[in-house]
């Protein structure tokens, strides 16, 4: 059976959705600053966003090399900064700052120094924000942060070379419950995370995906780890889906994927698909965030990427947008982080060298109307069956979709398993009786309709036969003089991917005396060590594919320096007892004139017994005796005669 070669669809399904339905997001407004100082590493002023809403009005916040700046987004095509907070640490070092909101207070740090965590009080807007807390009692440096709502605990991820916790069920008054590693528990450096009810995935950038438990902070678990993984790289940052059955993994890698990773058994955490716009092969990601059924990504030069998740497994590019006004390149430029959770569902976006955007709520504004098959290629041999499945959006039409082929070049039985097919829906399909392509990748062209959307699906297949036999040309049948470095011809056979050429010296039982093997692609062959002289040999080709091998007809020769007849001038003799046991005997017909050279050879070739059969003799006996079994070469010579043959010895 040919192989099939599948393109698997968590690997195809970004590039063959990314340029179908995917639109651009509507930009509502960009708050920019030019005075602020750019940092000398990036040429960056500014780093992650986040949002949320009080007293009436909505606020993104953006970290900058100059502090957490507050932009009321209240009115999105009016936006502006309401305050400013400077940071503990500020200047062109100033690179990362991470921010989350929690009960009316906005928790920052920085991850250049020396800085702090500072607390900030924003229950006063839209008329004031006060910092109600600056201290390094706890951290200095912080790479990012996050906060488990439910339970009033911060988190504090890459705070130096450690993890904190800190209960902030008191919010200006944080309380260290823990720091990890310590004596009793390993963790290694955490470069972000998302928590829940205790539960912590965390991104440990070369260490991979952590999943611990922290219900005692004093005894956290380590549910599992996942360090080998598809497309793994800077393990970076994440977000989990609001079932919690999903997390989409963010490796901060030129070129790498977003993962899908399913987390139905938090003990064996599995990538089930990838996400990818396609866009360049250097893309990477930075940031991601959940809401509803829609994925929110921070590409770094390529902006901001929306993605259906509705079926996590299949996700479907919905919306996109790119911030960054220069050429790409494999760096760090562009959009840093991203935020959907206003209340008006507004999109907020950080762009490191442009500032902050605001983009228009895109719920309801996609359609899923995908359809696309889970392979597209299939390489089959005549006979075989393709199978593969459809997938619907769930956007197509409630009544139903009609599916069906296109006329095209492959002829075969296509068969749906529903038809019409509902929205949302899987449906298998099969098709047999394919007629051969001779090897060459055909299209079969799968339709959708609904009586309003139309959709095609192309599956490329290609059907092989077992390669016929192919036809020795050279050497000719029974010919003789064969040179003794021989050289073999036969006839191309279509379809074929290569040969085998194969040397017995025996044709009765040609599989078990075969002396030569070789495989080519090609339709000659030139052996590389020379035959024995005045030897008969039987040889044959077998053309292949994936689909099998067919041999050809065995063919004759015999090499060069071959007397025709058991005699040397006029002088016969003879040879037995053949098969022997103690001694083979020549016995000439008269005596020879002049010295002939006696020699046998072993089935390997070496030379056991040399003799000479002087001038005058009539016979010559040579012992065996001892010799292993076997089939050896007795060769009779004279300077310009040669006889070959073959005794047994047993």
């Amino acid at each position: 059976m040919k192989k099939t070669l599948p393109i698997i669809y968590l690997l195809i399904l970004p590039l063959a959705q990314c340029f179908g339905q995917a639109v651009q997001a509507t930009l509502l407004d960009n708050w920019h600053d030019a005075a602020i100082v750019p940092t000398t590493a990036y040429n960056n002023r500014y780093n992650e966003c986040w949002g949320f809403a009080m007293n009436g009005h909505e606020y993104g916040v953006i970290g900058s090399t100059a502090g957490m700046h507050f932009i009321d987004v209240t009115d999105p095509s009016n936006i502006f900064e309401a305050f400013k907070v400077a940071g503990a640490s500020t200047g062109t070092n100033l690179i990362h700052r991470d921010m989350k909101d929690h009960n009316g207070y906005l928790y920052c740090v920085a991850d250049e120094g020396p800085s702090k965590l500072q607390i900030i009080d924003v229950q006063d807007l839209p008329n004031s924000v006060t910092q109600v807390y600056s201290s390094n009692e706890f951290v200095t440096t912080s790479h990012n942060l996050y906060i488990d709502e439910s339970k009033d605990r911060l988190y504090l991820l890459g705070a130096g070379s450690s993890t904190k916790v800190l209960d902030i069920s008191n919010p200006t008054q944080p309380v260290l419950l823990a720091s990890y590693p310590n004596p009793s528990f390993y963790m290694p450096y955490t470069h972000d995370g998302f928590i829940k009810d205790h539960i912590g995935i965390f991104n440990c950038g070369g260490s991979g995906l952590w999943i611990i438990d922290f219900t005692n902070p004093l005894a956290p678990q380590v549910l599992s780890t996942m360090t080998n993984y598809t497309d793994a790289g800077y393990n970076h940052s994440g977000w989990m889906s609001e079932d919690g059955n999903y997390y989409f993994l963010c490796d901060e890698t030129h070129g790498a994927r977003i993962k899908v990773v399913d987390l139905s058994d938090l003990t064996e955490p599995v990538v089930v698909a990838t996400i990818e716009p396609g866009i360049w092969e250097n893309e990477i990601p930075h940031n991601c965030l959940v809401k509803d059924n829609f994925l929110y990504i921070s590409y770094y030069y390529d902006g901001l990427e929306v993605w259906d998740i509705s079926d996590p497994e299949q996700p479907v590019r919905s919306h996109f947008y790119d911030t960054y006004a220069f050429n790409n390149m494999p760096s760090y430029a562009g959009a840093w982080g991203v935020n959907p959770f206003l209340p008006s569902g507004n999109i907020l976006l950080s762009d490191m060298q442009s500032g902050l955007f605001i983009f228009e709520n895109i719920v309801g504004g996609f359609v899923n109307t995908a359809f696309n098959a889970s392979e597209s290629l299939f390489e089959i041999c005549t006979g075989e069956t393709v199978a593969f499945d459809l997938t619907l959006g769930g956007g197509w039409s409630p009544a139903g979709v009609n599916l069906s082929v296109l006329p095209g070049n492959l002829v075969g039985n296509v068969q749906f398993s529903q038809n019409p097919a509902m929205p949302g829906s899987m449906v298998q399909v099969t098709v047999t009786n394919l007629s051969s392509t001779d090897g060459i990748t055909e299209s079969l062209i799968l339709q959708a309709t609904d009586g309003t959307t139309e959709k095609t699906e192309e599956v490329f297949i290609t059907v092989s036969e077992l390669p016929i036999a192919s036809t020795q040309s050279q050497p000719a049948e029974n010919a003789t003089g064969v040179a003794l470095q021989a050289n073999f011809e036969w006839a191309a056979v279509p379809g074929a991917t290569s040969y085998k050429l194969q040397l017995a010296d025996e044709l009765a039982a040609f599989d078990a005396n075969i002396i030569y093997s070789a495989n080519t692609p090609a339709t000659t062959f030139t052996l590389a060590n020379n035959l024995l002289p005045a030897a008969t040999y039987y040889w044959r080709v077998t053309a292949k594919n994936d689909c099998g091998s067919t041999p050809s007809a065995i063919r004759t020769f015999t090499t060069e320096g071959v007397s025709g007849s058991d005699q040397i001038g006029d002088n016969g003799f003879a040879i037995f007892p053949n098969p022997a046991s103690e001694q083979i005997i020549l016995q000439a017909q008269a005596a020879f004139a002049s010295d002939l050279f006696i020699s046998l050879a072993s089935p390997n070739g070496q030379k056991v017994v040399e003799k000479q059969f002087e001038a005058g003799a009539t016979s010559l006996s040579l012992p065996v005796v001892g010799l292993p079994s076997g089939i050896y070469t007795l060769k009779i010579s004279t300077a310009k005669e040669v006889i070959l043959k073959r005794v047994v010895i047993e």
